[in-house]
């Protein structure tokens, strides 16, 4: 009985790495795709402001924690 259940707790485990492995392999295909040029232009103009605004607000206006 106790090698049935060794059985049944192994399987489960590969199974559960498996299923780790297949999503971050689907994550990494999803992040290879080909950006168009108006994608990287709006990344590198965007970016700068977006990181500006966020320093703004966490560091600038949240007053609650700087004490």
């Amino acid at each position: 009985m106790n090698i049935i259940l060794y059985v049944f707790v192994a399987l489960i485990l590969l199974l559960l790495n498996e299923y780790r492995l297949i999503k971050k392999y689907v994550k990494a295909h999803e992040n290879n795709f080909e950006k168009t040029t108006l994608q990287k232009i709006t990344l590198v103009v965007l970016k700068p402001i977006v990181v500006l605004k966020n320093w703004v607000d966490y560091k600038l206006l949240n007053n609650e924690l700087n004490y």
